[in-house]
C-alpha cells in the first residue's frame, strides 16, 4: 500500500496533468520543514522518487532561503527546476524561531496552494532545528517524513498528541484574536530518531512555550 501511494505522483507525471505543468518537473513532496532566524526563512523539502515499481523509494532533500513565505517556495521551486506536488505531503515542521514569529502566513499560503493537503499535520521542532528533525533516522528503512507523519497520527489516536491538521489550525486562527491552541512538539531522541516532545502552546499564531503533555489548558 505504501509503495502504491509513493508511485501515484509518478503515475500522474506519466499521464499528464492537463495544464501548463505537463511540461514542468513535478517533485512529489512527502514532508517539509521551516526554520527562521535573523537572516530570514529557511525551507527544507523532502521529495520521494522511485525509478520503477521494483525500485526502492528514496528521499531527497532540497533547501532554499528567502525573506518571505511566497519567495521561499518560489526559490525552492527554482532550485528544483519545476514545481512541487504537495498532495501526498504528510507533515510540515516549523522550528521554535519561526513559530514565535507567527504561523499565519505559512498556513494561509499552504491553503491557497491548490495541490496542498488541508489535512497535512503541523508540528513544532523542539530543542532541534526543523531540518534536523525532518532528516532524523527512521526505523525499518522508512522515508523519514512519512515515518514522522505516522508517528503523529498514532499519537493522536492514543490521546498523547493533538489532532491539529492545517485546516483546523487556520480555522482557529481566523475565528478570533484571542485563540489559544497547541501543536505537537517533536525532537530528536538519543537514538537519533524523531520522537514526541509534548505540546507547543500558541496564543493566536505565535508560539509561547511548551508543555510535556496532557491538557494544555489545565
Amino acid at each position: 500500500m505504501k509503495r502504491s501511494l509513493l508511485l501515484l505522483p509518478l503515475l500522474l507525471l506519466l499521464a499528464g496533468c492537463g495544464d501548463a505543468r505537463e511540461t514542468s518537473v513535478l517533485s512529489p513532496v512527502s514532508a517539509a520543514a521551516l526554520s527562521g532566524d535573523a537572516t530570514g526563512l529557511h525551507l527544507t523539502v523532502e521529495t520521494v522518487w522511485q525509478d520503477s515499481a521494483e525500485g526502492k523509494a528514496t528521499p531527497q532533500y532540497l533547501t532554499a532561503e528567502a525573506a518571505t513565505i511566497p519567495n521561499l517556495f518560489a526559490a525552492a521551486a527554482n532550485n528544483v527546476g519545476g514545481e512541487f506536488y504537495f498532495s501526498h505531503a504528510q507533515v510540515f515542521l516549523v522550528d521554535e524561531a519561526a513559530a514565535r514569529q507567527g504561523l499565519l502566513p505559512l498556513a494561509e499560503y499552504l491553503c491557497d496552494e491548490n495541490d496542498a493537503r488541508l489535512s497535512i499535520r503541523l508540528a513544532v521542532a523542539r530543542g532541534a532545528t526543523a531540518d534536523e528533525v525532518l532528516r532524523a533516522w527512521a526505523p525499518s528503512g522508512e522515508i523519514p517524513g512519512i515515518a514522522l507523519g505516522r508517528m503523529l497520527s498514532e499519537g493522536e489516536k492514543r490521546g498523547s498528541g493533538v489532532d491539529m491538521p492545517l485546516f483546523r489550525f487556520l480555522n482557529l486562527l481566523l475565528s478570533g484574536p484571542d485563540v489559544h491552541t497547541a501543536l505537537p512538539a517533536v525532537t530528536v531522541g538519543t537514538d537519533g530518531q524523531a520522537v514526541p516532545s509534548g505540546l507547543a502552546l500558541f496564543e493566536g499564531d505565535r508560539l509561547t512555550g511548551f508543555t510535556d503533555g496532557g491538557d494544555p489548558h489545565a
